[in-house]
């Protein structure tokens, strides 16, 4: 039973393969005429009485051996030549500038301007954070404080440029910016801390002088009381012995 129904299965799709193949090369006339009138504007629509009775004019222009479809078709390809030629321009200018990106892409997200410039800048800020240290015992917490503050912007201004989406000579005009701040600021602090060495020093200086001044003060006075009391004495001496 079983063999029977794959049997019949199989002859039935064959017949629906060759009824598929017959209609699929079975066209009609008339529609493909008509199509082909549609298509290039000229050519012979079936049944012919049909159209020639009840679409004239439409018929009398497919009998035309020039067709305004054909020259307009023409025409419009004869003009899109340049179209052409214009179109391959624009894409080889698009891939040109595609290029062109990809390398400022690249060129923006490798910093590469801090490999020629980061020792150099990070050097100079480790000389600026430990001139800072030269403050201590010279001056208040505060100026001390400000300082630090200073340089942890410039700690901050370098991570920014860094991190920043710019090309890469940009980039390095930002960090030789930095680094001139950060020049200038620790000649500043140089100035301040010097400044503030002489002034701890001249008022150390002072207070020794005021110290030895108060001293040869006593010294004097001390000798002034000692002249005074001996004067005393040998005056009160002279006069025992004049009553003698």
């Amino acid at each position: 039973m079983r063999k029977t129904i794959y049997t019949v299965s199989i002859l039935l799709f064959s017949m629906s393969g060759t009824n598929a193949q017959t209609m699929t090369y079975n066209h009609d006339a008339s529609k493909q005429a008509q199509i082909e009138v549609m298509e290039v504007g000229a050519g012979s629509l079936t049944p012919e009485l049909y159209y020639k009775v009840t679409h004239h004019n439409y018929w009398e222009g497919a009998k035309a051996t020039t067709s305004v479809k054909n020259t307009l078709r023409l025409a419009a390809n004869a003009a899109s030549i340049p179209q052409v030629e214009y179109a391959d321009s624009i894409q080889a200018d698009l891939e040109g500038r595609a290029k062109i990106e990809a390398a400022n892409i690249a060129d923006r997200q490798i910093d590469l301007a801090w490999v020629s410039e980061g020792n150099k800048i990070e050097n100079r800020l480790l000389g600026f954070k430990n001139n800072i240290n030269a403050l201590s015992g010279k001056t208040g917490s505060d100026e001390i404080t400000a300082w630090r503050e200073l340089g942890q912007m410039y700690d901050f201004a370098i991570k920014v440029t860094h991190n920043a989406y710019m090309p890469n000579s940009e980039r390095q005009k930002q960090y030789m910016a930095i680094y001139d701040e950060i020049v200038k600021s620790n000649d500043n602090l140089l100035l301040r801390v010097r400044y503030l060495t002489t002034k701890n020093q001249a008022d150390h200086l002072i207070q020794s002088m005021s110290r030895f001044q108060h001293r040869v003060s006593e010294n004097a006075t001390a000798g002034y009381n000692r002249w005074r009391d001996a004067s005393r004495q040998g005056s009160t001496g002279n006069s025992l012995n004049n009553n003698n």
